[in-house]
């Protein structure tokens, strides 16, 4: 306000310096010369003056009132998140470069905005999905725990609604660990140590993992490789991933089957497969299973939850790699696709 008020004041200032000078100047050529048409001319000069300082002052009075409309337009441009242009982005000045400015902070603040949403979506599915799986294992604890409070009862019933009460802890113990295993994932709280080692050794990792659930269903897992293979990839990460991919395998196997396990080696890729003899996945049922918590329909016999898989993938994807399915006249195969 006090520029404003000083701004001002220096206007009138030279407004009537302009108006005394148009007066008095005149009148001294006229006393000086006393030549009236000297006189004239002098004032008719002093007054264009003044009329050119006049009409320089609104214009330049214009010209600032519409630089500060567009700078306005400009503010509701980053405001509104929009991309939109005030000043023409041919001429290579100040308002425009600031402009091209505004326009990129509009665009990261627009997919910022986007990534909260996507985060805040994903939240709200992961609070529905968790609840959705804990309804079951808690009502089943509730249930089994009354029964346990009944007088007489009988020492095999007993037992055997401990065990299920048992069986229930270990599935929601496991349905925990995956679950803030899916969480850190999502969130991005993991930092992935990526660094260019053995991939074969990360493999092996895994089998070491799982090898004692396959020797107790006599599954045979045939490791096969084409050398020793070099990835930058996060090992205990990637050997969640294929353990995953083999638990998978193993859970769904019959007796005495094969599951064969190979590292293949290419000049830009390396891949890691898991073929399995459980009868090939049906068509409908192919884009699902990589979803969270999704199971088959004729797997819901079967113990887990359905988060092997999702797991799978996630890490994959975070590593900059993918993973596919392709179906066998047997089994299936899943791979796991990095690049080197």
């Amino acid at each position: 306000m006090l520029k404003k008020n000083s701004f001002e004041k220096r206007v009138r200032f030279l407004a009537g310096l302009f108006v005394a000078v148009t007066a008095v100047f005149p009148l001294l050529i006229f006393f000086i010369t006393s030549n009236l048409k000297a006189c004239l001319l002098c004032f008719t000069g002093c007054l264009a003056l003044c009329v050119i300082a006049v009409l320089l002052y609104r214009t330049e009075d214009a010209y600032i009132t519409g630089i500060v409309i567009k700078l306005s337009s400009l503010v509701d441009v980053l405001l509104e998140l929009e991309e939109r242009e005030v000043f023409s982005d041919n001429e290579d000045t100040a308002l425009s470069k600031l402009q091209s400015k505004v326009i990129k902070l509009a665009r990261i603040l627009k997919h910022k905005n986007i990534e909260a949403e996507q985060g805040q979506e994903n939240i709200k599915s992961l609070v529905s999905d968790i609840a959705h799986q804990l309804k079951t294992p808690i009502s089943n604890l509730t249930m089994y725990s009354e029964f346990l409070r009944e007088d007489g009862l009988a020492d095999e019933k007993r037992r055997e609604y401990t065990e299920i009460i048992c069986l229930t802890v270990r599935r929601l113990n496991f349905l925990t660990e995956n679950m803030i295993k899916i969480s850190r994932l999502e969130s991005g709280l993991i930092q992935l140590n990526m660094q260019r080692q053995n991939l074969n050794e990360t493999v092996l990792k895994a089998v070491k993992d799982i090898y004692p659930k396959a020797r107790q269903k006599n599954t045979e897992i045939i490791y096969r490789e084409d050398g020793q293979v070099m990835v930058n990839h996060d090992r205990n990460w990637t050997a969640e991933a294929v353990c995953n991919l083999l638990d998978n395998a193993v859970k769904y196997a019959d007796r005495d089957s094969k599951i064969i396990l190979s590292i293949k080696d290419s000049a830009l890729f390396a891949e890691i497969s898991v073929e399995d003899e459980n009868g090939p996945i049906p068509e409908e049922e192919r884009a699902k299973v990589f979803a969270r918590f999704y199971r088959g329909k004729d797997r819901q016999a079967e113990e887990g939850i359905g988060v092997g898989l999702y797991l799978s993938r996630e890490i994959t994807v975070k590593q900059g790699g993918y993973i596919r399915l392709k179906p066998t006249a047997r089994g299936n195969i899943f791979s796991i696709v990095m690049r080197k």
